[in-house]
């Protein structure tokens, strides 16, 4: 009767050691959701390496193809910012989902300017509504001397303020309007993402 060795066991004190770091470098996530991360991460370097010739090759290959644990936290942290950001309408939130989002690539990148640009002068418009009160001749929408200035002029002469009574309530509507299409744009460009991601 012939016995055969049982085969080596597919466990490896890299695979561990690599399992514990992304383990300590997710913060902020629920333990459950942290044990469904590292059982698809444990599952997939098992598969890579299981029909190996190589083991200790195999192994090597597929630990720098996942890149350092810390790396593949982020990356997983940012998505599940993106998945709660696709469904809010928080601009703090979003702003900050996106400032994760450009360090991962240009899309990332594109949707931070978008928001800064967007919320960054619906912003100033709401800073020039509350400072008419108190410069009601200086603060407007001026025009002349080939400049067009929205806010108070250091030289006002040979300008002429265009909007008078209406500069408010124009620049209200126009502060909310470009608060809510930046948030809009920036869930529609999320919700792109997270569908072709992962």
């Amino acid at each position: 009767m012939t016995t055969t060795a049982n085969p080596a066991p597919l466990t490896d004190t890299r695979i561990e050691a690599y399992l514990t770091r992304l383990d300590s470098a997710l913060r902020g996530i629920s333990p459950a959701e942290k044990q469904d991360i590292l059982f698809e991460i444990r599952a997939h370097i098992l598969d890579s390496i299981v029909a190996a010739e190589n083991r200790e090759a195999a192994i090597d290959r597929v630990l720098r193809l996942l890149g350092a644990p810390e790396e593949l936290a982020q990356r997983y942290n940012t998505e599940r910012l993106l998945t709660r950001a696709s469904l809010t309408f928080s601009p703090w939130l979003l702003l900050q989902t996106t400032w994760r989002w450009a360090k991962l690539g240009m899309k990332g990148t594109i949707a931070f300017f978008l928001a800064v640009i967007g919320y960054g002068t619906a912003f100033a418009f709401t800073v020039v509504i509350l400072l008419k009160p108190f410069r009601k001749a200086n603060v407007g929408m001026w025009w002349g001397n080939d400049n067009f200035i929205i806010g108070a002029p250091a030289h006002p002469e040979g300008m002429h303020e265009l909007l008078g009574q209406g500069f408010v309530p124009v620049m209200a509507v126009s502060a909310f309007a470009l608060a809510v299409g930046t948030t809009h744009a920036l869930r529609r460009l999320i919700r792109k993402h997270s569908q072709t991601s992962f």
